[in-house]
């Protein structure tokens, strides 16, 4: 074979490697004949308020979920639970940016109601968590029956306090179901108690330092007892019940456990409080948006356990795993 002959096939056979070379670097990393891997679905997740521990819980069981079905979370809230313009604009803002999926605990019953249908008919399936919309296009609603919460907090405090007592009630977030249902939970327990005294309702929507102020000249004038129906009023009443050394003396039944409730809780200045499961609300969530994606039936309405806690009871070894989830 000539020299000339076997310098050409050289070159050739450089240029086929060459070739070769730069198609597999060029090629996908996936082996050839299998699909690229889709991007997952997004979850978003707008939540009442930011810096609360009830909702640092529902975001744990929210991103439980998400590991678990292989979505992406992604999670909004307003800086105040009352901020009901901060979460429309929440809302409009996910819309205009896209999702597959909303998870919302509404700060108002009525006024999400636009930003709610106009995502159902993007074809965003909608779930809500801890409070509703008045709307018949949400896909499930999660969480507890606020009424019968609402009674058991009433009857808790009538056996406290005793059948003849002067009580009163502190509500925040005006327009939210759930506050208004408790609020007839609590009534209706006061009418079965005829002897029982509702002498007023504190409205302390701005947050717990009205609370506060409010609590005072009723443990001045010795009422007998309170009902405080969220975190945000449980915590601004019972700071001024300690600070004023009313503790026992006057019955104080909150909402939600919270650090801070806990601790008022075995120190005597709070007597009892309704124990929610914001981790489930939150996992369920999720859960129900993947299925609703998918296509799959989800159940309209899902009940969400409460327990009434009280110094007692916050110890038996079942509690503690409700109280605790993390706690190993």
């Amino acid at each position: 074979m000539s020299a000339v002959r076997l310098c050409s096939r050289k070159k050739a056979l450089s240029a086929v490697l060459l070739a070769v070379g730069l198609l597999a670097a060029c090629s996908p990393a996936s082996p050839p004949g299998l699909p690229m891997e889709a991007p997952k679905k997004s979850v978003m997740l707008v939540m009442k308020m930011k810096n609360n521990e009830y909702w640092k819980t529902v975001q744990m069981g929210a991103e439980a979920a998400a590991k678990e079905f292989n979505v992406s979370l992604n999670v909004q809230a307003t800086e105040q639970e009352e901020d009901v313009p901060g979460q429309l604009a929440l809302l409009n803002k996910v819309l205009q940016e896209g999702t597959n999926a909303i998870v919302l605990a509404a700060n108002d019953y009525e006024a999400l109601v636009e930003p709610v249908e106009r995502a159902v008919s993007q074809r965003i399936p909608v779930i809500t968590i801890d409070s509703e919309v008045h709307s018949g296009k949400v896909k499930s609603f999660i969480g507890i029956n606020n009424f019968e919460a609402g009674r058991q907090a009433g009857e808790k405090l009538i056996a406290l306090t005793g059948p003849q007592a002067r009580i009163a009630v502190f509500v925040s977030g005006k327009g939210a179901k759930n506050m208004a249902e408790r609020e007839q939970g609590l009534l209706s327990a006061v009418a079965n108690n005829p002897r029982v005294q509702l002498i007023t309702k504190e409205d302390c929507s701005e947050g717990p330092q009205l609370c506060e102020e409010l609590t005072m000249p009723l443990l001045k004038n010795k009422i007998d007892g309170i009902v405080a129906l969220n975190a945000v009023t449980s915590i601004g009443v019972a700071k001024k019940v300690e600070e004023l050394g009313a503790g026992g003396r006057t019955k104080l039944v909150t909402f939600d456990t919270t650090p801070e409730e806990l601790e008022w809780l075995q120190d005597g200045v709070i007597q009892a409080t309704i124990m929610q499961n914001p981790f489930s609300m939150g996992y369920l969530g999720v859960k129900h948006a993947v299925d609703a994606m998918a296509g799959r039936k989800v159940p309209p309405r899902v009940e969400t356990d409460t327990k009434v806690i009280d110094a007692e009871n916050m110890f038996w070894s079942d509690n503690q795993k409700l109280l605790f989830p993390f706690v190993k």
